[in-house]
């Protein structure tokens, strides 16, 4: 009689073979990147030091350090008017002519690609620590920037904030505390608990970007020499016009005010600029215009628009809307809403004039 042998249909262990090899996969991308784990045991460093901000991210290292040399700067200038912003601001005031105005120094304290976290921390850490006393600081935003505490915290632009930051930041973390998603970014400390990727990159872009100055300039004081050539380059002097560079739109879900304005640095600012005895003086840009015009505005901007200068001048604070002023016309803009360098000393002379009654 004869015996039958019970064999898996072909495609079964077909399929058996493609769970096994996915499985195998999963394992794979999993495991293998635990070797950063061991390039990083072989240099030196202990863990990583704790983020000033724990409620956005886990530990890391800082990008840059803070700057420090500030505070001795603003003590010796003692300046009367200090400019705090973005490009913004940087591509308007022309803090020298805003001197021969005045009559009296002019300090800009301006980084491209910041927002109002670093806003918020350089008025703090850099003004307020300076322990200077100057009759006005400027705060130059769009729109309804001033209220993001989240713009620009992403991985491009969040390591300039090392810069303003001190060890410990707990009224700033207080308010990403309540705008962020804490599961994303406990995920994001797991992931850094296991692999170390931060770390790993902490060592390896200095060493991958250092290298090719290395092999063409052996000598270490000309290869600094060089690197701070190339970082003046890109000052806001030097910036290449992009005809759409920095044109944003806008979101009706950002324009609301009572909404996210506690949930933001505003009222940090407020209060501590407030408790050091200064005034606080807030310019909103006019973007750039369209068909001879200023760019339209939503019914929501128009109305976060006027609930924010209510706010201000209910807290103390000055307020100045550029939008709508007839001299700010198409021929002084460059590269989205950004001032062409030509035009600069332009706006600062109506800035002057808008603003006599702050310079006696």
């Amino acid at each position: 009689m004869p015996v039958t042998v019970a064999t898996s249909p072909p495609a079964s262990r077909g399929r058996t073979r493609s769970v096994a090899a996915l499985w195998s996969l999963a394992a794979l991308m999993l495991l293998v990147p635990l070797g950063i784990r061991f390039v990083n045991a072989g240099r030196a460093g202990g863990p990583l030091p704790p983020s000033y901000l724990p409620a956005f991210e886990g530990p890391r290292v800082r990008q840059a350090a803070f700057a420090a040399h500030r505070l001795p700067e603003l003590q010796r200038l003692a300046p009367a008017y200090v400019v705090i912003g973005d490009s913004m601001a940087g591509t308007r005031i022309d803090e020298r002519r805003l001197a021969e105005l005045t009559g009296r120094p002019v300090a800009p304290l301006l980084h491209p690609g910041s927002g109002p976290a670093f806003w918020y921390l350089a008025l703090k850490n850099w003004v307020i620590a300076s322990g200077i006393e100057p009759r006005v600081v400027f705060i130059f935003f769009r729109d309804t920037n001033l209220t993001d505490v989240m713009f620009r915290l992403d991985e491009q632009f969040r390591w300039s904030l090392d810069l303003v930051a001190g060890d410990r930041e707990d009224a700033l973390n207080a308010v990403l505390a309540a705008r962020t998603d804490r599961l994303l970014y406990q995920l994001h400390a797991v992931i850094e608990d296991t692999y170390q990727p931060d770390r790993a990159r902490a060592w390896m872009e200095p060493a991958l970007t250092n290298w090719p100055a290395r092999q063409m300039i052996p000598s270490r004081r000309r290869r600094d020499e060089f690197f701070a050539g190339l970082n003046a380059r890109f000052s806001f002097d030097h910036l290449r016009p992009m005809e759409a560079a920095d044109i944003q739109i806008l979101e009706d879900s950002q324009a609301d005010f009572d909404r996210y304005a506690n949930e933001s640095a505003l009222p940090l600012m407020l209060q501590d600029a407030r408790r050091a005895g200064l005034a606080l003086c807030f310019v909103r840009v006019q973007r750039r215009p369209v068909g001879g015009k200023p760019p339209r505005q939503s019914p929501a901007l128009a109305r976060y628009v006027e609930d924010l200068r209510r706010y201000l001048t209910a807290h103390g604070a000055l307020f100045l809307d550029d939008t709508g002023d007839p001299r700010l016309t198409l021929d002084m803009y460059e590269d989205g809403d950004h001032i062409r360098k030509g035009a600069r000393r332009l706006y600062t002379e109506i800035f002057h004039e808008r603003l006599r009654h702050l310079f006696p």
